[in-house]
């Protein structure tokens, strides 16, 4: 077999000895980097092949850093995948609009031979939704330009911790439609426990190397659901992921998580019945919304608990991903009653004669938000659905509730381009009237559907998604959970 360093022409083989990594720890760094200069025997190459071998020993340097993505012997089908034609992609081609233009993907074999032995860096940092959807799709944006044109890139993620699990969904989502050219990067320690433990690293094939236990991580283990069509598993009648499996599955989470000695909690039979009843809402709304003539879209949903010391105290930190391609929130709003198309549109009308700076798509996704807005005509008729998004904030306030300010939940909700960061002073939906159970969160001061949203937190991005992310963060806070009852 050959290795994928060997197929792709690379000009610098690696001739490692075994026992250079073991002499190198009884030296400071800078003396582990002359002793391994000293083992590959540099002297005399040219530059390019020293430049590969500097890098090849940075990596060695931080190894407790980095995961590999590619160093494992390429079988015939490893060749075939490499040399394939590009593979269309909902994601891939609504980030990089452009991929699917003539000479704009190239194959791997038309691909700049001098970059084989130079892999270009992606540096992400603050990869997180939401504490910077802009900065963080625009990584995305990049990885999906690598794919297109690069023969050889390494993802470098640079933040401590893992902020928001909703990215890495994404790049699930795609990792399989790109061409292998990643060979992996630089990833914190305590970022690659909580990825290892939601199975993110599984799902894209990489090696976490820096992982020695997983004592304060908790996870809810990744599950997807693919469309009609859409899977290409070989067992894919066993693969199925299922809404029930799924609210089973996130219920035993909740109950691992709630069962820390600190907490000591669990949750109540109609706390289960309760958070059963909203997920399962909230994936089917995934699959019918989704993909609006088989009411067969797909969806992805994952998170974790992890411990963490912040100065002198130690929190618990919930992260939840929920992730669904196909139709925006306003794409499938356009399904709606004719009724309340026009609800929308006169809002729309109005906020535009406020000076609202916010596209139509975005002020779409906000009235979305609204209990009561659905674009199932027969639950509008009924006057039942719509409530989803609403009973999901409830739920996040009610677990994740503490009077600590720096803790205070957030969520963010990007659907197509527009994005709404929900956390205080615009987390909790408020009912409209004393007689009406109709909750409403319009983000400006008034919660009204009269005054414009504020632009701070409902507002375009440059580009969008082909669908919809919802990234969640809340703490679990010992005090406040301590005091409850149910």
């Amino acid at each position: 077999m050959v290795s994928i360093r060997d197929f792709l022409k690379k000009t610098a083989p690696y001739s490692r000895n075994r026992h250079i990594e073991s002499i190198a720890q009884k030296y400071t760094d800078s003396r582990r980097r002359r002793a391994l200069r000293r083992g590959w025997g540099v002297d005399g190459l040219p530059p390019r092949q020293r430049a590969n071998i500097k890098r090849t020993i940075q990596r060695i340097i931080r190894k407790h850093k980095t995961y590999l993505g590619g160093n494992r012997p390429l079988t015939t089908s490893d060749m075939v995948l490499l040399m394939r034609a590009m593979r269309p992609s909902k994601l891939l081609d609504k980030l990089h609009p452009t991929r699917s233009k003539p000479e704009a993907w190239k194959k791997l074999q038309d691909r700049s031979p001098e970059t084989y032995g130079t892999p270009i860096p992606i540096d992400l940092s603050d990869f997180s939704f939401l504490d910077a959807p802009q900065k963080t799709l625009d990584g995305l944006v990049e990885i999906a330009k690598a794919e297109a044109t690069s023969a050889s890139a390494i993802i470098n993620f640079n933040d401590t911790f893992c902020q928001d699990v909703a990215p890495f969904m994404l790049l699930v989502e795609c990792w399989d439609e790109m061409l292998p050219i990643f060979e992996g990067g630089k990833m914190n320690v305590p970022m690659q426990k909580v990825l290892a433990a939601i199975g993110v690293e599984y799902a894209l094939g990489v090696r976490f190397a820096g992982i020695k236990d997983f004592n304060d991580v908790w996870a809810f283990p990744l599950n997807r659901r693919r469309g009609e069509g859409e899977t290409r598993s070989k067992q894919r009648y066993i693969d199925v992921q299922t809404r029930e499996e799924a609210t089973d599955s996130f219920c035993d989470a909740m109950n691992e998580w709630l069962a820390r000695p600190e907490i000591n909690r669990e949750l109540s039979n109609s706390g289960v019945g309760w958070i059963k009843q909203l997920l399962g809402e909230l994936l089917e709304n995934a699959e019918r919304h989704a993909d609006g003539q088989r009411r067969d879209g797909s969806w992805s949903i994952s998170g974790f608990l992890a411990k963490r010391d912040v100065g002198e105290e130690k929190i618990f930190v919930v992260q939840l991903g929920i992730i669904s391609l196909g139709d925006t929130f306003a794409e499938s709003l356009e399904r709606a009653r004719p009724e309340q198309k026009n609800d929308i549109n006169e809002y729309i009308a109005n906020m535009k004669r406020l000076g609202a700076t916010q596209s139509n798509e975005t002020l779409t996704t906000l009235a979305a938000l609204q209990d009561g807005v659905t674009c199932v005509a027969e639950a509008d008729e009924e006057g039942r659905g719509g409530t989803g998004l609403m009973e999901m904030l409830h739920l996040v306030d009610t677990l994740g509730y503490t009077r600590k300010s720096q803790f205070q939940p957030k969520v963010t909700i990007i659907s197509g381009a527009a994005c709404i960061n929900l956390e205080e002073p615009y987390f909790r939906g408020s009912v409209m009237t004393e007689d009406s159970k109709t909750r409403v969160q319009w983000c400006n001061p008034n919660n009204s559907a009269m005054s414009a949203p504020d632009s701070k937190h409902v507002f375009d991005l440059d580009r969008g998604l082909p669908g919809t992310a919802i990234s969640i963060r809340f703490t679990l806070d010992p005090d406040y959970l301590s005091q409850a009852e149910n």
